[in-house]
């Protein structure tokens, strides 16, 4: 059973609004694998400045997957030990050695891997955990890649585009949508590789907010002036009818500015790793503000839910609010199908499917988790095509049907269509999920 078929498919869609302006992108160098004389064993000097406590710390521990490269790299040659005459080999091993020597050889004579850069909003930290990821996943295989902080809406990728700087991006779906209204050509330019896990949108405001519709004509919060989390919040709120003043501000920025009563409330995006976050609250003034499941949200968002353990100053204990997750996407930029270009960046996409398996890791964004490769993202204003290599990779990883995950897949579906899965749901899905795993063993 291939990664591509553990999961249902989600169906992927978006609406159109307003695109935001400007980039700023700051790159952000892949630390290469080195070890400096002197260094301590199995440790490799950083490759710029990084404080913890408020001192400077030197080296740290080599990346998953490179210690034994360290290790040969650094320590010395061993002797050969006296062997007697080789074996002579017989007919099918030497068959088998034939072949395995004209695979090598295959593998030998293809060109390497393109080297890219994957574009990331940086204030999305989720996003740009899991660009970093990318990089690390590729490099393993021998790719040179680097992953760099900028717009992701889509006039930053309308500049990326023309600039050359990236080949990748991770992209909220909304802002695809968003990009066919001004070029409508995008679809073809900047093509699928695979939807990821959705994002969690949290809206904080003081606790005299009672729900969305309180912060009509009020101050919120949009994150960075050329950031997506203003795409998405412009978006969500317009779905919902709710009409605020959009103040564009960093977050630790907006969270002063609402602690201090100047800002009505704050969206957040991928807030996950947003460590302003972390004591934000302790005073008990503010919360997350619920935003009920619509049927106005279906075609763009997915149910999602933030629990006090995530948000223990934000959330009461042993409780969780309702609200909604971005659906996300990793695109190839200035793609065309056919083109040179798509054919370089389809083996950097197929290298990368090869090796999915090592996001799951322990240590590596919990969202990678969640990532169905084999579904689709069916944008509402246009028919978005995946990257041919991507798409060939997942129909060469395509299992045969199987009725029991078909049952499985029906019972979800008909929750989500009845608002979203509820309490009573539970146990039937964890019993039709059982059932099809233990078919799987």
């Amino acid at each position: 059973m291939t990664h591509a078929e553990q999961k249902a498919p989600r169906r992927w869609s978006v609406g159109a609004g307003a695109a935001m302006a400007a980039i700023a992108m700051a790159i952000m160098p892949c630390a290469p694998v080195w070890a400096a004389q002197g260094a301590p064993y199995g440790m490799v000097r950083y490759d710029h400045p990084v404080f913890h406590n408020g001192k400077r710390v030197l080296w740290h521990g080599v990346p998953r997957g490179r210690a034994g490269r360290y290790d040969a790299e650094s320590s010395p040659a061993k002797a050969a030990a006296p062997q007697g005459p080789a074996p002579q080999p017989s007919a099918a091993s030497a068959a088998g050695a034939a072949a395995g020597a004209a695979a090598a050889a295959a593998v030998a004579s293809s060109p390497p891997l393109k080297p890219f850069a994957i574009l990331a909003d940086p204030g999305d930290l989720v996003a740009s955990r899991m660009a970093r990821e990318f990089v690390e996943v590729l490099r393993d295989q021998g790719a040179q890649g680097r992953a760099i902080v900028g717009s992701t809406a889509p006039t930053g990728v309308a500049k990326v585009m023309r600039s050359d700087m990236a080949d990748f991006a991770i992209v909220t779906l909304d802002s695809l949508g968003v990009s066919v209204k001004y070029q409508p050509d995008w679809p073809k330019r900047v093509v699928l590789v695979a939807p990821l896990a959705p994002e969690t949108i949290e809206v904080v405001a003081s606790k005299d907010v009672k729900s969305l519709a309180d912060l009509a004509g009020k101050s919120v919060g949009f994150g960075d002036p050329d950031g997506t989390t203003g795409i998405t919040a412009k978006l969500l709120l317009d779905r919902l009818g709710v009409t605020v003043k959009p103040v564009y501000e960093p977050l630790a920025d907006a969270l002063s500015s609402l602690a201090a009563g100047k800002r009505d409330a704050v969206v957040v995006l991928g807030g996950k790793e947003a460590r302003a976050l972390d004591g934000f609250g302790e005073d008990g003034r503010f919360h997350v503000v619920a935003i009920p499941w619509a049927a106005s949200l279906e075609q763009a968002y997915t149910p999602a839910r933030v629990a006090a353990s995530d948000r223990p100053n934000l959330v009461p204990a042993n409780t969780s609010v309702e609200t909604v997750a971005e659906p996300m996407a990793l695109v190839a930029i200035d793609a065309p199908a056919g083109s040179a270009r798509a054919d370089a960046l389809g083996r950097v996409a197929r290298a990368f499917f090869d090796n999915y398996e090592s996001t799951l890791s322990a240590g590596r964004d919990e969202h990678w988790r969640d990532v169905n490769l084999a579904a689709g993202a069916a944008v509402a204003n246009a028919d978005w095509p995946r990257l041919a290599a991507a798409q060939g990779w997942i129909d060469e990883h395509k299992t045969s049907a199987n009725a029991s995950l078909d049952a499985f897949r029906a019972s979800a579906k008909a929750a989500r269509a009845d608002g979203g899965p509820k309490a009573d749901d539970s146990d039937r899905l964890y019993d039709s999920l059982t059932r099809w795993r233990s078919l799987m063993q």
